[in-house]
């Protein structure tokens, strides 16, 4: 057999590999955006097949900006730890960075409870929303919270909270 004849017999073999593995990444995104592929909506509710805990009701009941508030602090604490709160609560309640004021700190990936403070507070649930966006955005840590910093600053003190290390 020629080269050439062999080289025939692989290219419909080729072009029908590729074509399955296209069908594939079609199917794989029509079911992500059917099941809302991760919108800002989904954001306000725990996905409870996945084990993240529900949130809880008093948060529910504040709307979808404390609920992406409280979900943006149970899943990114990478980014919340490193954001300080200027509220005034780590003179009142201890809080040592803005992920306390939505998820106490003694909590476990298992055992998450929640802190009620964020939900009743303007400026914790706006840094957790401007923390969320620029991380969204793909902005890198230190300069989410230097926009913290300069955003947030002037309202109140701030935890102690470390820089980033970025």
């Amino acid at each position: 057999m020629s080269g050439n004849e062999t080289q025939g017999r692989w290219v419909p073999a080729i072009m029908i590999a590729a074509a399955a593995a296209g069908l594939v990444i079609v199917v794989g995104l029509v079911v992500l955006f059917a099941s809302g592929g991760g919108s800002d909506d989904d954001a306000a509710t725990a996905d409870v097949q996945n084990d993240k805990p529900e949130l809880p009701e008093y948060v529910m009941a504040m709307g979808d900006q404390v609920a992406n508030a409280y979900q943006f602090a149970l899943d990114r604490p990478d980014v919340m730890l490193w954001m300080p709160c200027y509220c005034g609560c780590g003179g009142h309640s201890g809080h040592k960075s803005a992920r306390d004021c939505f998820v106490q700190p003694e909590s476990s990936p298992g055992n998450i409870q929640f802190e009620e403070h964020g939900s009743d507070c303007n400026v914790c649930v706006d840094i957790a929303l401007r923390a969320r966006e620029m991380t969204l955005a793909g902005q890198p840590l230190n300069e989410i919270r230097a926009a913290v910093d300069q955003e947030f600053g002037d309202i109140g003190p701030g935890t102690d909270t470390p820089l980033p290390s970025e």
